[in-house]
């Protein structure tokens, strides 16, 4: 196992950032070409909105019968293991049918539907998350901004992104990806319980 401290900016192979999964302090990690970037850690309101994304979606595979989706927090997802991209998406989606390979420690291919909550490192989410999962053909990438109070859906058209809506607290996130899946998003945005969200 490999002793080098983890920082920002080392180059490493795929086998060397998996041998950091267990070596650094649970900070979240992710190999972009090669480069290994460390996350900073999330505020809790970031928690608290995946874990609810996570809830309600992990409530709706409990319900199905047969074959369901497969859902994951902080997974990581090797879109390209020849680029050494390996990300771990907020939330990662699998439907019944998608060729993932889900192993041990990583899925390999490209799941159906990402979420990221927008962090810190906004531009990052924005900008180059979303070029690299479109390069990797994930046909859904949603946006959570815990800012505006917004879920903004993309769907992947012609190699590219498209918004196809905006959601704010008035509104319930439906998708016929997931037939009799809902979320009021005033129980995430609006949730008496919703931690502080100054900074985030």
């Amino acid at each position: 196992m490999t002793t080098t401290k983890p920082q920002s900016g080392l180059r490493l192979t795929v086998e060397e950032f998996m041998e950091l999964d267990d070596t650094d302090d649970r900070r979240k990690m992710e190999l972009d070409d090669g480069v290994l970037y460390i996350m900073p850690r999330p505020r809790i309101v970031h928690n608290y909105a995946q874990g609810e994304f996570f809830g309600y979606l992990r409530d709706y595979r409990r319900r199905q019968d047969g074959p369901g989706i497969e859902v994951y927090t902080d997974v990581i997802v090797a879109l390209s293991l020849d680029r050494r991209r390996l990300y771990a998406p907020d939330v990662t989606i699998i439907l019944p049918g998608n060729p993932c390979v889900v192993g041990e420690r990583m899925v390999e291919g490209a799941p159906d539907i990402v979420i990221e909550v927008l962090s810190s490192d906004r531009n990052r989410d924005l900008v180059r998350k979303r070029q690299v999962y479109a390069e990797a053909g994930i046909p859904h990438y949603w946006l959570c901004d815990l800012r505006q109070d917004t879920l903004t859906l993309l769907e992947l058209r012609d190699g590219g992104y498209l918004e196809s809506a905006t959601l704010t607290a008035d509104d319930t996130l439906t998708t016929p990806l997931l037939p009799g899946f809902t979320i009021p998003l005033a129980d995430i945005f609006r949730h008496p319980h919703r931690p502080p969200h100054a900074g985030e």
